[in-house]
């Protein structure tokens, strides 16, 4: 075994003391050696006592740790220092990934605002797109429609006249004659109505527009029910009172309205009794007289007079008329009293 570090080996043994004398006895440690050479008795002893192991293989025993300097109170603050350090560093590590994962979310979250941007403008850009043509396609649709309207294609070359009976086409037609060569679309119910109003034989009429070209209109005429003094001569009215024109052979065999003047309270209760009547009683009266609204009489023409009574029930009456014109002789029935249709009376003057 090596000796530890300033021990030296002695080249002489060390004398041996008597027994029963003391360690320190000079006769035993020599004193006359200088000062500086001498050695202490236990720096010999421990020399002594490892002169035998200097061929033993040295083991170095284990380095202990240094234990720490200072007080408890130091130690423990260092300790607190070192926790303190190790908490900030572990806060400024999750700081940075923190931060990291912020950078990364808001890339993402632009990536994706971009992406949403870019198919939003898309889409819009779709729509405007469609928007565009549909708006286009509608605008050259209206042009060609125009175009066509106003071109000479589609004006007015044949007006036809339809529903006329007593009253002729070729007034109609010449009342139109000026709408002859204008573009189709511009020709209104209004401006027809217009036009048609020279002509009192016109009712009502229905325009019907058959492209390209033909104007259609139909006529419904005003139908005459009796004959009235006119201003040159008899004239042909209707149940509104509407002059239709002179007597002709279609209307000499109407009724003759006897002290009644068209507008007044007598007529409006004749008109309504003119209206109801059928048209073969219609032309077998020869006069129409009311002393008052309720008190109208009809005169046959056969010489037979009709009690007619109010203007009330006037269907019925009529009804009951010309039951009693086909059964009764005109010989023997002279005097018809339907002012009460359901009990007529029958009377031989």
């Amino acid at each position: 075994m090596r000796r530890p570090d300033g021990f030296d080996r002695l080249d002489e043994p060390a004398e041996q003391a008597a027994p029963g004398a003391s360690p320190h006895d000079p006769a035993v440690h020599p004193v006359d050696l200088p000062a500086e050479d001498a050695e202490p008795p236990q720096r010999r002893w421990a020399l002594s006592a490892y002169a035998d192991l200097d061929d033993e293989p040295v083991f170095e025993p284990a380095a202990e740790p240094v234990p720490e300097r200072g007080s408890h109170a130091q130690r423990v603050d260092r300790a607190w220092r070192a926790a303190q350090k190790a908490q900030r560093a572990d806060e400024r590590e999750e700081a940075r990934e923190a931060r990291r994962a912020a950078a990364q979310a808001r890339r993402a979250r632009v990536r994706s605002e971009r992406a949403e941007v870019r198919r939003f403008t898309a889409g819009r850009r779709r729509q405007l797109r469609t928007a565009l043509l549909a708006v286009g396609g509608l605008v050259l649709a209206l042009l060609l429609l125009v175009g066509l309207v106003w071109s000479p294609l589609m004006s007015v070359r044949d007006v036809r006249v339809e529903g006329a009976e007593r009253l002729d086409p070729a007034a109609v037609q010449a009342a139109l004659a000026d709408s002859v060569g204008e573009p189709i679309a511009t020709v209104t119910e209004a401006g027809v109505a217009e036009r048609l109003q020279a002509i009192p034989q016109v009712e009502s009429f229905r325009l019907e527009v058959v492209p390209p070209s033909t104007v259609i209109v139909h006529i419904v005429e005003r139908r005459p029910v009796a004959i009235v003094p006119g201003d040159g001569g008899e004239v042909v009215i209707d149940a509104a009172g509407v002059v239709l024109g002179g007597v002709a052979a279609d209307t000499g065999s109407l009724p003759r309205l006897v002290g009644i003047e068209p507008g007044s309270e007598e007529f409006d209760a004749v008109a309504s009794v003119l209206v109801s009547v059928p048209t073969e009683v219609l032309t077998a009266t020869q006069t129409i007289e009311a002393g008052s609204p309720s008190d109208i009489r009809l005169t046959l023409a056969s010489g037979q007079v009709v009690q007619w009574g109010g203007a009330d029930e006037s269907r019925l009456k009529a009804d009951v008329v010309a039951a009693l014109l086909a059964t009764q002789d005109p010989a023997v029935a002279r005097v018809l009293d339907v002012r009460a249709p359901e009990h007529p009376v029958v009377r031989g003057s």
